[in-house]
C-alpha cells in the first residue's frame, strides 16, 4: 500500500458509525481487563489486568475460562503468541516482565509444564516479541544494541530446530527510512508476519525463507496524528490481519482492522462514540482462528467479530 493510502486511511474525515456495528458481536470471554489476545484450533488465550498486576487466561473449546497454569501475576506480560510444538500440540509462548528492564522469553504447554527460550539472544541484543513457534521452527524479533555494526543485527527472525538463525529481509520502505524495530511476529506454518515500528509502521508477511514479500504501511505518527499498530494475525498463506489504533486532534479515536490479501489491502474503521474518554478504542488487539476473527473490545473483554470491508476500498 502506497504512503498516499495510507493517509486517506488515516486522516480520512469521521462517518457516522451505525449503531449496528458491533450487533453481530458476540462476546466469547466477558472480561472488561483483557489487554492482549491469541487464537488457535479453537482455544483463546489473553492478558488480563493492567500494567504492574497481570495474568494470563484461557478459553478453551468447550467454553472454560481460567488461569493459564504455571503464568503466576507478573508485573507484565508484554507479548504473547499460540503456536505449536514439534509434535503439533498447542504451545503458548510470552514475554514475561517482572521489572521494568528484565523480561524472560518463555513457552507453556497450557497444563503448567513451562521453560525459558535458550541461546537466541546474541550480545547486546534482547528479543522485543514473544517467540512464535510453528513445530521446529521459531521467528522473534530482536532488538541490538552497542556498536552500529550490532545495531544493524536488530530485525526479524526465523530458527529452525539446530540450524543458525536468519535474519529475514524487511519492506523496501522500511529498509528506506531506517525502521527496524520489530513489534509483532506470528508464524504459521512456512509463513511469517510482523510489524517494523518507527515513526513509520510496516505491517508485512513472507515465507520463512524470505520471498515473496507483501506489505502496507500501517501507521504513521506525524503532526497532529499519532498511530500505532497493536494486533497482528496470520490466517493463511495469502492472508494477515493487522489492528491500528489511531488519534487525531479534534475527531474521535478509532481502530483500524486491516487484512491483506495477496497484494490487496482492506480496511474497516471502527469509530469511538462522541463523548468517548480519550484513551478509549473500540478495539485494541485481533486474533483469528480458522475462518473466526476475535477484538477485544475494552469494556466488554473478547468478541467474535464480523469484518464489513470499506466499501471505497475495494481490491480488483
Amino acid at each position: 500500500m502506497q504512503r498516499s493510502l495510507l493517509t486517506t486511511i488515516l486522516a480520512a474525515a469521521c462517518l457516522a458509525m451505525p449503531a449496528s456495528a458491533f450487533a453481530q458481536d458476540a462476546v466469547v470471554a466477558p472480561d472488561p481487563a483483557a489487554q492482549q489476545l491469541t487464537a488457535l484450533d479453537g482455544t483463546i488465550v489473553w492478558v488480563s489486568g493492567p500494567f504492574g498486576s497481570q495474568r494470563l487466561f484461557k478459553r478453551t473449546p468447550d467454553g472454560t475460562i481460567s488461569p493459564v497454569a504455571g503464568a503466576p501475576l507478573a508485573r507484565s506480560y508484554r507479548s504473547i503468541d499460540l503456536g505449536k510444538d514439534s509434535d503439533g500440540n498447542l504451545r503458548l509462548t510470552y514475554l514475561r516482565c517482572d521489572t521494568t528492564s528484565s523480561c524472560k522469553s518463555l513457552w507453556n504447554d497450557l497444563d503448567g509444564r513451562r521453560a525459558t527460550f535458550r541461546n537466541l539472544e546474541p550480545p547486546r541484543c534482547r528479543i522485543s516479541t514473544a517467540v512464535s513457534q510453528w513445530r521446529t521452527r521459531v521467528a522473534y524479533g530482536l532488538s541490538c544494541s552497542g556498536s552500529q555494526a550490532n545495531q544493524k543485527r536488530t530485525g526479524l527472525y526465523v530458527k529452525n530446530g539446530s540450524r543458525a538463525p536468519v535474519r529475514l529481509p524487511r519492506p523496501k520502505d522500511a529498509v528506506r527510512f531506517g525502521v527496524r524495530f520489530i513489534e509483532s511476529v506470528d508464524l504459521r506454518g512456512t509463513r511469517v508476519a510482523a510489524v517494523a515500528s518507527d515513526i513509520f509502521e510496516y505491517s508485512f508477511s513472507q515465507t520463512v525463507g524470505g520471498s515473496d514479500m507483501r506489505s502496507f504501511l500501517a501507521a504513521a505518527s506525524e503532526g497532529e496524528s499519532e498511530a500505532s499498530a497493536r494486533g497482528l494475525a496470520i490466517q493463511s498463506a495469502s492472508t494477515h490481519w493487522t489492528l491500528t489504533v489511531s488519534e487525531h486532534t479534534g475527531d474521535p479515536n478509532e481502530a483500524l482492522l486491516l487484512r491483506q490479501q495477496g497484494d490487496c489491502v482492506q480496511r474497516e474503521r471502527l469509530i469511538s462514540p462522541p463523548g468517548a474518554p480519550q484513551e478509549q478504542f473500540e478495539a485494541t488487539d485481533v486474533a483469528v482462528d480458522g475462518e473466526t476473527l476475535y477484538l477485544i473490545r475494552p469494556g466488554s473483554g473478547i468478541v467474535s467479530h464480523t469484518f464489513t470491508p470499506d466499501p471505497a476500498l475495494r481490491c480488483p
